[in-house]
C-alpha cells in the first residue's frame, strides 16, 4: 500500500521567490503594515503547529518521498532550491529541509513551464503599469488561472502516481487552492492533515 499524507500549506512571501517582495508590498498596500504583520504571526503559528504534527506522525523518513507545491526540480537542484529557500525564511521550506535530514528524499513535483506561465502572468499585474494595463494583466491572469491550476494538479498527480513506490509514504505540501486528491491512483490511501 502507498500511503501519502496531504498537507494544505499558506504559501509565505520567502515561498515566492522573486515575486516575494513585490507582492508583501501589495499585500501592505492592500491591508496596511498593522494587518499584515498580524497574518505573518498567524502563518507563523499554523507553521509551528504543522511541523509538530507531521514529526508526530512518527513516520519512517527514510522511505519517505517529499512533494512540494512549486517546485520543480530533485537531485542536487532541488536541495539547493530547499536549502536557499529555507535559508530566506520559508517556513514551508523548513520544514522539508529538517524531514530532508532524517532521510526523506524530495521529488520534482511540479512543470517548470507551467510553473513559469503562471510567474509570467502574475510578473505582468505586479509591474508597474497604467491602470488599463494592469487591469488587462489581471483579466489575462483570471482567464488562465483555473486552466493552470488544472494542469498543475494533474501533473503533480501524475508525478505521485508515478514516483511513489509500494510500501512508501509520501508528503505532499501544496496550496489549499489546489485539488490534487481526485487525481491519485486508487491504490494511494490518503491522510488529509486538514482533517486531522
Amino acid at each position: 500500500m502507498r500511503k501519502l499524507v496531504y498537507v494544505r500549506i499558506v504559501h509565505t512571501a520567502a515561498d515566492m521567490g522573486s515575486l516575494g517582495e513585490e507582492l508583501i508590498l501589495a499585500a501592505i498596500s492592500k491591508i496596511g503594515k498593522e494587518k499584515w504583520e498580524e497574518n505573518q504571526k498567524l502563518i507563523e503559528k499554523f507553521w509551528d503547529e504543522l511541523e509538530m504534527e507531521i514529526f508526530q506522525l512518527n513516520l519512517d523518513l527514510e522511505h519517505t518521498r517529499i512533494y512540494q507545491d512549486g517546485l520543480p526540480c530533485e537531485g542536487e537542484m532541488g536541495m539547493k532550491i530547499v536549502l536557499n529557500t529555507a535559508k530566506l525564511g520559508s517556513k514551508n521550506y523548513q520544514v522539508i529541509k529538517k524531514i530532508v535530514a532524517k532521510g526523506a528524499k524530495i521529488v520534482a513535483t511540479e512543470n517548470p513551464e507551467l510553473l513559469i506561465e503562471e510567474r509570467n502572468l502574475l510578473l505582468e499585474i505586479l509591474k508597474d503599469s497604467s491602470t488599463a494595463e494592469k487591469e488587462e494583466a489581471k483579466q489575462r491572469y483570471v482567464a488562465r488561472k483555473d486552466i493552470l491550476l488544472e494542469q498543475r494538479d494533474a501533473y503533480i498527480a501524475s508525478r505521485i502516481n508515478n514516483t511513489l513506490e509500494n510500501e512508501e509514504m509520501g508528503i505532499l505540501f501544496i496550496g489549499a487552492e489546489h485539488n490534487v486528491i481526485p487525481k491519485l491512483a486508487h491504490d494511494i490511501e490518503v491522510l488529509d492533515l486538514v482533517k486531522h
